[in-house]
Order: C-alpha cells, then structure tokens, then sequence
C-alpha cells in the first residue's frame, strides 16, 4: 500500500511545485512600495512649532513623498470643538447613552479645508475610512483618490467607496471584513502608531518599515513624523531618505503601491493536492498503527471523500483544513523516517519531508486572497501542539509499565519545569501572547541586518540542534530529544503558512535555520561530551544522563 501512497504523494508534489512557481512569479512582479504621510501629525507639530502645514507638506513633496492620509473628524473631537453631531450620528448616540466610550473615536465627517491643503500642496488624497454605524459623506471622491486606507471592526460594504476604484490599503491589524471582498483592489498597510513614534529611534522605525516590507507582504508604509525635541521635523524628513534607501537597497521601488495580480487555484489541483495530503496521512497512521491497515484505510478514504466534498460547499474552509492536517502530519512523520546512515543524511531528509508539507500548503492555500490576507492559515495553535504530542505518544507507548512505577521527586521537577516551558511555547505562538522581551528584540533586529532575513528562534536554538542530539544516539527514534526535534520541523512548516510572506523570504529563512541550527546542534554536543565529562556521572538524579 505504501508504494501507492508514494506515488500519490510524488503526482501530488510535482502540482504543488507549479503553484509554488506561479505564487513566485506574481510576487517578484510587485516590488513597489508606496509612502503615506499623517495628516493629523502634521496638523499638531504645525501648531506646537508655529510651521504653515503647507511648508510642512512642500518639504515632504520635495522628500519624495506623494501621498498624504487624510481622515475625518471624530466624535470625540467633534465634541471637544464645541461643534454641531449631524443628525444621523446624534441619534446613535441618544440610543446609546449609557456606553458613549466606544462611540468616542469614530468618524463623523471630513473637512473640506484638509482636503484642500493636500490638493493645493500638489499632493495626492488619501481617505481614512472606519467602520461606522453611520454614513460619512464621500466629499473625498472629489479629490480623485487613488489610494483609501480602509480600518476598523466588523463588516464595511463596497458601497463605500462607491464612485471610486482606488486601491484599499487595509491597515494591518484593524482590517474589517468587506463585502464583497475583491482581492485584486487590495493592498497591505503597516503603521507605526504616534506613541511609539515618541520612544523609538530611528534605526528601530527604519528595523519595523523593513520587516513589515519584506516578511508581511506590505506594500503601503504610513508615516508619522517625531514630535519630541526641536530638530523633530528635520530628524522625521531624514527617515524618510534612509527608508528610501534602505528600499532600494533592498529591491523595492518607490511609487503607487499595486495590488497583487488576480490569481486562483483551480478546483482540480487543489483536489490533487488534497489527495497527496491524505496519502501522506495514511502512510503515517500505517507506521503508527501497522495492526490496523484496513481500519486506517477505510477512515483514510471517509476523510478524503468529506474533504472533497467539503471543496464543493466550502472551498476556502477545506482548504485551510487540508492545510492543517498537512502542517501537522508532514513535522510528525519526518522525525519518524529513519532513512539514511550518517546524522547529516538523516538531518536533510527529515528536513526535506517537512518542506514537503510546507509545500503542500502553499499550494493549498494560493489565490490572491491569501496573499492579502483576507484569508489565512487557521489552527496555529493546533499546529504546534499536536506534533508534539505525537511525537511523545510513540515514545511513551511502550513504557506503560515503567509509568506505573513510582517516579522521584526529581523527575516530577523536571516535568514541571518541561510543563512550564511548554506553556511558554504555546503563548509564544500567533501574534498575540507573551511580548518579546526587549533583549530578544535586539538579537532579532542584529540577525536581521547581518543576514537580511532572520531565522526563527525555535529552529536556531531549540528543534533543530535538539534534532541533531537525536540523531547522534544509538536509537534516534527511541530518543527524548525528538519531542523537542519535532518543534524545529513545525517551526519549518509553519514559515509557509504565513502566506503573506514573499517566498523567498521563507525559503531564505529556512535555510538559515536548518544551517545554523545544525551547527548550534554540533556544538551543544560538544558541551554535553564535556559536562558529562566533567561531572562524572549524573549527580545521582538521573537528569544528566546521555545515551
């Protein structure tokens, strides 16, 4: 059975490569980036330093800047003016009094007197649209915009920018869900907010631009200007010049920022592909479970038949599934194959089987709508724990009776322990859990600017040295290394679930990760050789003892 699965997966492999070509294609075409300036900044270092915000504007024109974001007043503001609520706006409010706070910092309505500063500065308009439950009259269409930059929560229908077919920036983040969603209008948008503008330097302003650019796929920067000391503006028009710079240097151009070309997967490769997925869950299930072959497949054939038809009713869901059993199949049975004699070897095909996975999910989820991120991976979380604990499951199987057995104090510690930084690991994943610590940061930022990609943390110093510790014991599929060699493999295969990343990014960073992980691996042996050394023994606790 496993030479039919193989030759699944290989038919399945080669229609993945073409759409990892065509996704290549479509992003090395799309290297312009566009620059927005604040409005709202310069109207407040205008007024705190005494400058005509059309001086203000002609020194950004003669930047190189061309585009200027301007929004619309807000409740709030609207309020502390001593200004008249429109008609609309003040019912909501009447209906809502007992929860006015989040009313607070929604638009209102645009002023025709910032519009024209723009206009008249020789500089396009870029509207700031929030979701609102309310309409905001389109003034700005008159302006001819060809750039909105739309933020918010909940949902935001096309007819608000009914009239207009500029491109929307969605502003990362705070993307609403738009209605109906056309990808092929859409860019990506990344700001930094004007209270970090007050605490980072200018070397950490031109670091987040940067990563933005070339790990999340955007391709609108929003720029606010600094605003403490008396060299604010000239410091805020020198970063302009150095990220200009910086873009070139780093193969972008500067211009109007274009959409991404339409581009969709067909029904038939996906369904392939799906296939190739199954097959290598099978195979894996048949390894694990070699008593259970007609079991295993007769629930492998049910899973592919609800896959297929779930491609049919929800095409978008079934691929972000597949893409999930492929995440966590492929890490699993990569650091179980025992294929190849020397470390080395071993190392490689493990690594190339889970590249195999990454893949697969990139042919999975292609389609410009991934590539915005209006759709992305679903189950990250799931992704990084299940593996894992495959991985244990296998080695702790044939120690039933050993688990009965009564353990010392020591190893019930180093459980806790082991339990705590599993934790540790969970909330590190997504983009929202435990901050970065700012030591961290700079070690990211050093890699960064040494290598231009940084590899990820959990490859470099945890799954992959932990991999080749494995694979230098007698029995590496009986090592307990490989619950922490499996991290390393996830890691590997979820790089390619960020699909708003530009391929060749994630190929970089892989490489880097496998290279040095395995030299990180190499000395870590070193070290343990010598401490065992060294020490002599295990101290009588059991938890220094190396196979």
């Amino acid at each position: 059975m496993k030479r039919v699965l193989s030759v699944l997966i290989l038919v399945a492999s080669v229609i993945s490569l073409g759409v990892f070509v065509q996704r290549w294609t479509i992003e090395v075409q799309n290297s312009t980036v566009e620059i927005v300036y604040d409005l709202p900044s310069l109207l407040e270092l205008g007024s705190d330093q005494g400058v005509e915000v059309g001086e203000l504007l002609a020194d950004l024109k003669q930047a190189g800047v061309s585009t200027i974001a301007v929004q619309p007043a807000s409740v709030g503001e609207m309020l502390l003016a001593g200004r008249t609520l429109p008609g609309p706006v003040l019912a909501h409010l009447l209906e809502d009094v007992a929860d006015l706070n989040k009313y607070l910092t929604l638009p209102v309505e645009f002023e025709t007197e910032h519009l024209e500063q723009v206009a008249r500065a020789g500089l396009k308009v870029a509207p700031k649209l929030n979701t609102a439950p309310w309409e905001i009259e389109p003034i700005w269409l008159g302006y001819d915009p060809e750039l909105i930059i739309v933020s918010g929560q909940g949902t935001m229908e096309t007819e608000s920018f009914a009239g207009s077919d500029a491109t929307l920036a969605l502003v990362e983040f705070a993307t609403p869900q738009i209605r109906p969603a056309d990808p092929a209008r859409m860019v990506r948008l990344h700001g930094i907010s004007a209270r970090e503008m007050k605490v980072l330097s200018e070397e950490r302003v031109l670091n987040r631009y940067m990563r933005a650019l070339k790990e999340r796929n955007m391709r609108v920067l929003y720029v606010r200007p600094f605003t403490e000391g008396e060299d604010s503006w000239s410091r805020s028009l020198d970063l302009i010049s150095a990220l200009k710079i910086r873009l070139e240097a780093a193969g972008f151009s500067l211009g109007a920022a274009k959409p991404f070309l339409l581009w969709k997967v067909s029904w038939i490769i996906t369904a392939i592909v799906g296939i190739g997925i199954w097959a290598a869950a099978l195979w894996y299930a048949l390894d694990l479970f070699p008593g259970w072959k007609s079991l295993i497949f007769w629930l492998g054939l049910l899973a592919l038949a609800l896959s297929l038809a779930l491609l049919v009713l929800k095409p978008i869901l079934a691929r972000q599934a597949l893409a999930l059993v492929a995440a966590i199949v492929f890490p699993s049975l990569a650091v179980r194959l025992d294929w190849g004699k020397a470390p080395l070897t071993r190392f490689i095909v493990i690594s190339c089987v889970s590249m195999l996975g990454a893949l697969f999910i990139v042919a999975m989820l292609g389609g410009t709508e991934f590539l915005v991120k209006i759709q992305e991976f679903r189950g990250v979380k799931l992704m990084h724990i299940a593996p894992v604990a495959l991985v244990a499951f296998t080695l702790l199987r044939p120690l039933r009776d050993w688990l009965q057995r009564s353990i010392p104090v020591p190893y019930l510690l180093l459980a806790g322990v082991l339990g705590l930084l599993g934790v540790v690991y969970i909330l590190r994943t997504g983009n929202f859990g435990i901050p970065v610590l700012e030591l961290e940061v700079k070690a990211r930022e050093f890699l960064e600017n040494l290598l231009v990609v940084r590899p990820r943390t959990k490859e470099l110093f945890l799954g992959h040295p932990a991999l080749y510790l494995a694979l230098r014991e007698k029995e590496p599929q009986k090592s307990w290394w490989l619950p922490i060699a499996v991290i390393g493999q996830i890691s590997l295969v979820n790089t390619f679930t960020h699909t708003h990343t530009f391929l060749w990014v994630s190929l970089l960073r892989t490489f880097y990760g496998l290279f040095f992980g395995y030299l990180v691996g190499w000395l870590a042996s070193k070290v343990l050789r010598w401490g065992k050394g060294r020490l002599g023994g295990d101290l009588g606790i059991g938890l220094l003892r190396i196979r």
